[in-house]
Parts: C-alpha cells; structure tokens; sequence
C-alpha cells in the first residue's frame, strides 16, 4: 500500500501543476508575427522585429513559486523543488527576454552542447526528403483523433492552433494536442506523429497522472531530453523517421552553439551557406525564439535535447536499460526508476502496443 505523502509535498506540487494547466508557456516563447518579421527580415533589416504576448502574469507567478518549499526529507523533495526552480527560471526568461535570462536556462537545463556532441552534429550525411506534402493541418487533426480514440484516451484533444514554431506539440497539464494551422504534412507523418506524439509524449504523461504527483505527468526536472529521445526512437521502430531528420538535427545543435555568439543575421547567413533560406530562417527563428532582442547574440538551447536525447536513449537501452521504467511517466534515464518502485513510491505503467509486443 503506497505511504501517504506530506502535505506540504502534495500542496506544491498541486500548486505547480494548477499553473501549467493556466499557462500555454508556447504561447508566449513563439513570436505573434512570425510572417510580416519574416518578409521585413528578407527585405533588408537586421533582425525580425518579433512581437510576442506580453507575460502579464509573471510577477504573480514568480511569486508563488518562490514561495513554494517542499519538505526536502520526502526522497521527491529536492526533485520537486529542481522542477519549481527550473519554472522560475523559464518564467522570468519569458518576463524579461533578455540573453542573459535565456543563459541561465540554457545552464539550468543543460542543454548548451559540448565538443563531443558538436563533433558527432558536423559528422551527419545530408539527406532530403522528396515526397511531396499532401495534407493540411485539418486532415491531420482528424487522424489523430482517431488514434488517440483508439487508445482510448478519450480525455484528450486535439485542436489547431496558429502561435506554434512546431507542427505539432503536446500539453500534458491540459491533456490537447496542438497543430500548428499553417502547417503541411507528408502521407508518412501520420504515423510518425502518432508515434511521437501519442505513444510517447501523451502516453508517458497519461502513465504520470496515475503516480502520487502531477510533476510526473508534466514532466520531471531532466527528463526532457529522455521524453524527445525516446519519442524519436518510436519513429524508429514504426520505421516512420524522416529522410535527413540527423542531419537537420545536427545541424541545430550548430546553430544553438553559434547564436550564442551571433545576431539573427549572422546566424541567418551562416545556415544560408549550408542549405536553402526556408531552412536557414526555420533554424534560426527555432533557436532565436523569445528574445527581445534577435539582434543580438543569445539563444534558446532547447532543441539540443532532441539529436543529444536519440543517442542517449538508444545508449541506455544498449546496456541493458528496461524501455517499462521509461512508461512510469515523464522520468529521465537517469532517475532511480527501479528504486522507487521497489519502495512502493509509483506504480508501474503501461506500454504502447509497439513496445509491448517487443
């Protein structure tokens, strides 16, 4: 029988997660004008003048996680606390948008990529991907309704949404699905997004409701490399990825390194000298996203997690990693799955049907 958990244990990370349930955190990273920007930066100016929704609410926010202790004697005291740090951090990122702010995510997070990584980035074979894109973002909204209905996931949607740099993204605290409306899709993205998306990004959040705390469901401190690695290798094994997915990839952990210490500009114009001005301009506005001041040299690191977490994860399962720790909810590879559940403190959770007939 699981031992009950100290309130103040509960009452912050109830607190938490009632704020990930009132806040779309994508809403405000991604620029309002992402258009106009674009076509006044292709006609001569320095930088994308990007507009975003103002973070109203950050004050009160960061005063709520500032006051929010989890009694650090509970085995997930210190991870809760890490979580709250890590929201305070994005936050004030988000309120201010300044390089600095966005560096100390980056430190935070560890997502800045070291020599190895940037080696191992430079060394990928270029590919690309001839099929034609043949669906809208409608189309698409409908094939996953259906399959999460047949997961029976009822509780979740779907739903278009127009302030997005991804196509597609998951919000576990609010259960939806969100596609990019302006987006394109091929005939192969169906199934790896449904991959991606629903068998490991909402599944995992799904197996995290049934644990003793929401952050297991929303994610715990770390484990956001782990969540993208693995939701790559799930393409993988529906055998779904795209043609020069590496290679892009690597090529983002470039750009992450160079925009630390380049403008829009000069970002831009270095990817224009490796591929095409679509691909150079959706790098750039990837790693560029949030600032005040594209200008000037800054970044947003995160993308780094999606070609440093594949490796990461296709490592841990090579030694001997068991892929139903990575289904309790949203755990990192390097959490003592197998520890907590031997005491009794989360539950096991269920696999997706391609892992569970592996």
């Amino acid at each position: 029988m699981r031992q009950p958990l100290p309130d103040e244990l509960v009452h912050a990370d109830e607190t938490l997660h009632d704020f990930f349930c009132r806040v779309s955190f994508s809403r405000y990273l991604n620029p309002l004008n992402v258009s106009e920007a674009r076509a006044d930066f292709i006609a001569g100016a320095e930088a994308p003048s990007f507009a975003y929704m103002p973070a109203a609410w950050a004050d009160d926010a960061l005063e709520m996680l500032n006051g929010l202790k989890p009694p650090q004697s509970h085995p997930f005291g210190p991870m809760l606390q890490k979580s709250i740090d890590g929201t305070r951090i994005f936050v004030e990122a988000l309120s201010n948008r300044s390089a600095s702010a966005f560096s100390e995510l980056m430190d935070f997070s560890a997502w800045r990529p070291d020599a190895m990584l940037l080696k191992e980035a430079r060394s990928q074979e270029r590919q690309t991907d001839g099929r034609p894109f043949t669906k809208g973002a409608d189309a698409l909204v409908l094939e996953l309704r259906e399959a999460l209905s047949q997961r029976h996931l009822s509780d979740w949607t779907v739903e278009l949404d127009s302030v997005m740099s991804a196509r597609v993204l998951v919000d576990s605290a609010k259960r939806v699905l969100r596609v990019n409306s302006r987006a394109r899709f091929r005939d192969r993205d169906t199934q790896k997004l449904i991959a991606h998306e629903i068998d490991v990004h909402a599944m995992r959040a799904v197996n995290g409701q049934r644990q003793p705390l929401w952050v297991f469901s929303t994610g715990l401190p770390g484990s956001l490399e782990t969540e993208e690695g693995l939701a790559l290798y799930a393409e993988e094994c529906v055998r779904a990825s795209s043609p020069g997915n590496a290679w892009r990839q690597g090529l983002v952990v470039q750009a992450v390194s160079w925009a630390e210490e380049m403008g829009f500009r000069e970002l831009y114009e270095r990817l224009l000298e490796i591929g095409g001005s679509g691909l150079a301009w959706g790098i750039a506005l990837r790693v560029k996203r949030g600032l005040k001041d594209p200008s000037q040299p800054g970044v947003y690191g995160k993308d780094v997690v999606y070609f440093r977490g594949l490796r990461t994860v296709r490592n841990w399962l090579a030694s001997g990693g068991d892929i139903q720790q990575l289904y309790v909810g949203k755990v990192s590879v390097e959490h003592p799955v197998q520890q907590w559940l031997d005491a009794g403190l989360i539950e096991a959770g269920s696999l997706p049907e391609m892992f569970s007939k592996a």
